[in-house]
This record gives C-alpha cells, structure tokens and sequence, in this order.
C-alpha cells in the first residue's frame, strides 16, 4: 500500500520543458490533418467521376446525329452528281458515298432512324458506317438494297444493275431478284438484268467476312391481281403510269400521279404485288403513312399469301423505323413469325423485335425477345446490337 504524501502539490511538478510540449501538440495536429485528408480523398475521387461523367454525358449530347443526315460540314444533303472525275461525299454521321464520273445520288427520306436514297445512274461505292442510327435503303432501279453498318457497290446501266458487297451483309429485294429476295455478304455480287428473266449471282460467302445488319423489305411487281387471283385489265392510263414509274424507282413522280387519295383508292382494290408496290410508292417518296393502308390491307384480306409475311415485315420497319410506333412494330414483327417469314429474313425479323420491345419500355419483353434470338441463332450477327437495346443486365 502505497502512502501519500501531503501536501501533493508539492510532489506533482512538471518534468517535460515546453519546447517539448510543442513537439508534442504540431505531431497531434500533423496526424489529425493527415486524417482529415484520408478522409476527404475519396469524396474528392467522387467528385471528380461526377464531373467527368457529365462531361463526357455532355461530349456525347453535343456530337449525337439526332436529326436528317447531313453532309460532315453540317451542310443540308441534297442531290449529289459527279459531272467530271470520282466525286467523294463525307456525311455527319461517318459513312462516306464516293461517285464515279456521271453518277448521281438522291436523298429520298432522312430522319434519326432512316436513310433513303436513289441511285439514278452510274456506280456509287457506298461505305455507311457500323453501329450507326440509321437504317439505309438505296434504291437502284432493278433492286433495293438494305443496310446498317457495311460496305458495298452499286453499278447502274439502263436495263442493268451490279451489286458487289465489299465489307457485312446486305439484302437486296425487287422483282428481278431471286424469289424477290438475296442476302449477299462480302464478297458477293449479283447481276441483274431487264430484258433478262433470271439473274446471275457472283462470288462465295467469305467465313472471315465481318457481319452486320441488313434489313429489307418486300419488293414490287406491276402484275395487278383480284382476290381470286385473276388479273383485271388496267382501268386508265394513270394506274399504269404510276406503275410504270414505281418500276423504273421514280417512286415520288408516281405518287404526284396517284396522290394520297388515289393511293388509299388503289390500296381497296389491287392484289398482293401491287399493294407491296403502293406502299413503296408512298414509303420511298417521302410518305411513309400512307404506306401503312396497303400493307395492313395484305394482313387482313391476303394473309395466306406467300407474300403476306414480308408485307408483315415491311409494316414493322416502316412503324418502328418512320412513324416512331414501336408497340405496332412489335404487332406487325411477330405477325411476321406468325405467318413463318421465310428463314433468310428470320434472324433479321426476330431482332428487331428485341428493337421494338425496348423502345416501346416493355423491358421484360425485349428480354424474352433477345432468349429467343440467341436461342434460334446463338452466333447471331445482331449480338451487339441487341445487346445495347438491352442496356445493363
């Protein structure tokens, strides 16, 4: 047991000087600072992501392609011929179109989904950008060919046309064509001809050839047909006037011909082949609303026509691509599955079903959509694209 001493202030004196003290008190408040800043990195970190997320939100918002394509300078695209030499074309969003002297090109629909255009002469090389916003359909007089993300050459003569693929996939459809349809990777042509009954296709598929969307639609034929699959004689010089121009691509002259009343008039009275060339009429000339009466026309009262699954297809696009409906798309795409779209357009079909789900913010339906895609085509050329309609899992 220890015995205290009194008084005690007498034994508590203090052993440390003051400089020492000092010592003491700056490491207190050196190791306290230090803390406080351990502290605060991260929030710093924080903040710092915060600001470059909205910068790069910001970068993406200002150099987005939102509106018609454009030349690269921001220009307005309109008619473009190569009088004299090759003539090269950037546009906004990164594809380019290289004339060959004498070609000429023409803008016939643009908007943020879609690009239509008309090859009138000569050979284009057109080089459209993969992973971009828009659907390209250029037509060439003896076929339409359609794409996203690819490379390919269209080389057009009077009463002939080349199309060579250079670079993915593209689909080509008109009445020359092929059960009125081809899908050509790189590597392959096809030669088309007017006077000729058949075509010839040229080339072999490439196994290392980059793949990419190609989405088409049904062709045309000027053959007029009743319901009962006869052919009715041609009313008046007007009918086969539009018919005539819609077959040669002048497709805006034939609708000034019909107008919107005669082309919802024609649309309750022809066969199959001339509702699918109405609705090119009116899509291609810049009037994609009144290409919907025809098609639908086909799914009521020709559905079980071998041609009713592309008018299905068409009208999907056309809702989803031009009118901006995505839930009628989704409608119009599996009435197309429905109706067993032939194989070479299933794959094509089915993703843009995963397309018209997402947008139209049925989530758990796109993700059933994109199951089947992969489960009926597991190395599918849509992957990618499918997977950034679906976003994060």
């Amino acid at each position: 047991m220890i015995r205290l001493q009194f008084p005690l202030k007498d034994y508590l004196c203090d052993s440390v000087d003051e400089a020492a003290l000092l010592r003491m008190a700056q490491e207190i408040d050196g190791n306290l600072s230090g803390l406080k800043r351990r502290r605060a990195r991260p929030l710093a970190w924080a903040a710092f992501a915060m600001l470059g997320g909205a910068a790069i939100a910001l970068f993406v918002l200002m150099h987005r392609d939102p509106g018609p394509l454009q030349l690269s300078d921001g220009r307005t695209l309109g008619a473009i011929e190569a009088n004299s030499g090759t003539r090269e074309i950037a546009l906004s969003d990164g594809s380019t179109i290289r004339l060959s002297s004498g070609a000429r090109v023409e803008p016939l629909e643009s908007t943020s989904s879609l690009f239509a255009a008309i090859l009138t002469q000569g050979r284009a090389d057109f080089d459209v950008r993969p992973g971009g916003p828009r659907h390209w359909s250029i037509e060439c007089g003896l076929a339409t060919v359609e794409v996203i993300g690819t490379e390919f050459v269209c080389e057009r003569a009077p009463g002939r046309l080349r199309v060579t693929v250079m670079r993915g996939v593209v689909l080509l459809r008109g009445e020359r064509v092929p059960d009125r349809i081809r899908r050509l990777v790189a590597g392959e042509s096809l030669d088309l001809s007017e006077a000729a009954t058949g075509s010839r296709a040229v080339g072999s598929r490439s196994p290392t050839a980059e793949n990419s969307e190609g989405i088409a639609q049904p062709s045309s034929n000027t053959e007029m047909k009743s319901r009962d699959g006869s052919n009715p004689p041609i009313r008046n010089a007007s009918a086969k006037s539009w018919q005539d121009l819609a077959r040669r691509g002048h497709h805006s002259e034939a609708f000034a011909i019909l107008g919107a009343d005669g082309l919802r008039r024609e649309s309750k009275r022809l066969g199959v082949n001339d509702l699918l060339a109405l609705a090119d009429v009116a899509r291609l000339s810049g009037h994609p609303s009144a290409a919907v009466a025809p098609l639908e026309r086909i799914l009521i009262d020709f559905a079980s026509d071998a041609q009713a699954p592309l008018a299905a297809f068409a009208l999907g696009r056309l809702e989803l691509d031009s009118m901006g409906r995505p839930q009628q798309a989704a409608a119009a795409l599996n009435q197309a599955l429905a109706l067993g779209i032939p194989r070479s357009l299933r794959e094509d079909v089915r993703a843009r079903l995963v397309e018209a789900y997402a947008r139209s913010g049925h989530t758990d339906a796109a993700r059933r959509a994109a199951a089947a895609y992969f489960d009926e085509f597991p190395h599918g050329h849509h992957r990618r694209a499918i997977e950034g309609w679906l976003g994060p899992q």
